[in-house]
């Protein structure tokens, strides 16, 4: 009888233990993080010819449309770059998506989409600053497309990767 007792004991010591585990995890699930930003999918126009035009992707299906009259996106769908920006929750951030101007080769991307939270959304305007409540999970998702515009011929050999910029702040 005295060792069920002595069992009894310690599973009240490891049951004390484990609460107190979950009351620091909780805790700690209260800190504050450092917003962050990951890549979860690359925009990607499909395949481009490297001649004077301009095509646009819609962010909502992927539909790639040629706008001028020399076809520089040869496919008819691409890929919209998706993002997550990790921020704490029910906080506003303000996000802004900035234009790639032409740096000097010919190529220019202006962005459009949207931001999505578990609270709200809201449109992306190129180089225009949004502000949206991150919600409950402080997690916010950014899908683009956006137009993109080439203003000479380029090269057909060299592959081009142009950057543009996702600029965010918790407030």
């Amino acid at each position: 009888m005295i060792k069920s007792i002595k069992n009894i004991a310690k599973l009240n010591r490891q049951l004390i233990l484990l609460l107190s585990g979950i009351l620091i995890y909780s805790l700690s699930a209260f800190a504050a993080i450092t917003p962050y930003i990951v890549e979860t999918k690359t925009l990607y126009f499909g395949n481009v010819v490297f001649i004077p035009g301009s095509c646009s992707m819609a962010y909502n299906t992927q539909v790639i449309s040629n706008l001028t009259s020399s076809n520089i996106c040869t496919s008819s769908t691409g890929t919209t770059g998706t993002y997550q920006i990790f921020a704490n929750p029910n906080k506003q951030v303000q996000i802004q998506i900035k234009s790639h101007g032409d740096t000097g080769n010919g190529i220019i991307y202006v962005p459009n989409g949207e931001l999505v939270s578990d609270f709200e959304s809201a449109l992306v305007i190129a180089d225009t600053t949004k502000t949206i409540n991150s919600g409950a999970s402080g997690i916010i998702d950014i899908t683009i497309g956006g137009r993109l515009t080439i203003n000479s011929m380029l090269a057909s050999s060299t592959p081009y990767s142009e950057l543009f910029e996702i600029e965010f702040t918790e407030l």
